[in-house]
């Protein structure tokens, strides 16, 4: 069985009428499942992440491996621009 620790939280009204809602609409037997769910979905969301950035610098790494001459300073800029935009564009949807 599972050990488990007990936490105090100050949530806004408007995150406590949902985890309250979520109970009353019967989607969770108690609050702290709620809360369970949620940080069991944060901890995956942080793990992909992870695995993420480390295939970043992995193909980070291997660009620099390959010998390839150095970006002007205005190329490194266009690119950080596009990929600014390009995650603009991704959180509107």
């Amino acid at each position: 069985m599972a050990e488990f620790e007990r936490f105090s939280v100050l949530l806004p009204r408007e995150l406590a009428k949902l985890v309250h809602d979520a109970v009353d609409g019967k989607q969770f037997a108690v609050e702290s499942d709620v809360f369970i769910d949620a940080l069991e979905g944060w901890r995956i969301k942080q793990t992909i992440r992870r695995e993420k950035l480390q295939r970043l610098r992995g193909m980070i790494e291997e660009g620099i491996a390959s010998g390839s001459e150095p970006m002007a300073e205005d190329e490194a800029d266009q690119i950080i621009r596009e990929g600014r935009a390009s995650l603009a564009r991704n959180a509107a949807e």
